[in-house]
Order: C-alpha cells, then structure tokens, then sequence
C-alpha cells in the first residue's frame, strides 16, 4: 500500500492520539481500512499544527499570517513522511495546495491531479482532494455533492 497524508486547515482542540479523526477515519473504514492500516499507511497534519480558537461555536479559519508561519514545520513534515500521495482536506487547504483563492469544491473533488503540493516538494505527487469530514461541513451531506465524495474516496482506494 503506497503512503498517503491528509492535511487539513488546522488541528483539533483536543486529540487523543495522532490518528484521532473520527469522520475522517469513518471514510477510511468505508473503503474497508482497519485501524492497523490506516496507522501504518497515513499520516495527519494541518496548514497550522495547533487549535487557532473558537469563533464563537465553531473553530476560528486560521489566518494566512499564521499560515505562512507554520510553512517550514509544513514542508519538514511532508517532506519527512515522503508520501505517494497528498490529501488536501477542505477549501482552505485545497486552495493552498493548488496556489488558488476561493476554490469550489466540485471543481476538485472527485478528480486526481499530479503537481507539487503547496509548493512544497521537490517531486510532484499525486493528489486527491477531499471536503472537509466535520459535522459542521454541509457540502458533502447534499445529494449532489456525495458522487463527488464517492468517485473521490474510489480514486483514493484505486490508488493506493
């Protein structure tokens, strides 16, 4: 099985352990990965690597000032993990994965690209772009939404 790294916009609040993604996960065993699987084979980080607060009932967007910040320790953790392939989880972290402003998901999701993420490799990799897994996120709960969301999680079974 090839290595693959989620990132999202930032960590959660609380995290019990490094694999600690409850929604992301129930994707996973979705596709039929056991919890030795998905250990051993993806890892999970964020643009910003700490909770950015509160916003008043849910977590607060980190800014591209803290962003910008957490690019090395970024890049070192990418580079470090040396995946096969990079997960971009949620609009933000789409948008910085592929150096744009306010993409639309359907534009991504459901689709694989080979490029270098976030401008942070030294080698293109493929990606494979997902929403964002959280209760909050409504997108990949609306019926047209969830063929993206299916074609997406087979292209990342297919593809490791």
């Amino acid at each position: 099985m090839k290595r693959a790294i989620f990132i999202g916009q930032a960590m959660p609040r609380l995290k019990k352990h490094l694999h600690d993604w409850p929604s992301l996960n129930s994707w996973l065993y979705s596709l039929r990965f056991t919890d030795n699987q998905i250990k051993e084979n993806f890892f999970y980080s964020a643009l910003v690597d700490y909770f950015p607060g509160s916003n008043g009932g849910g977590h607060r967007v980190p800014s591209g000032r803290e962003i910008k910040k957490e690019r090395k320790r970024l890049r070192n953790t990418i580079n470090d993990f040396n995946p096969d392939i990079v997960i971009p989880i949620g609009k933000l972290s789409i948008g910085y994965c592929f150096e744009t402003k306010e993409p639309f998901l359907k534009d991504y999701v459901g689709r694989t690209y080979v490029a270098n993420p976030y401008g942070l490799m030294d080698k293109e990799v493929l990606i494979i772009p997902l929403p964002h897994p959280s209760g909050a996120s409504t997108w990949h709960k609306k019926i047209e939404n969830r063929r993206l969301l299916r074609k997406a999680l087979g292209l990342l079974k297919s593809n490791l």
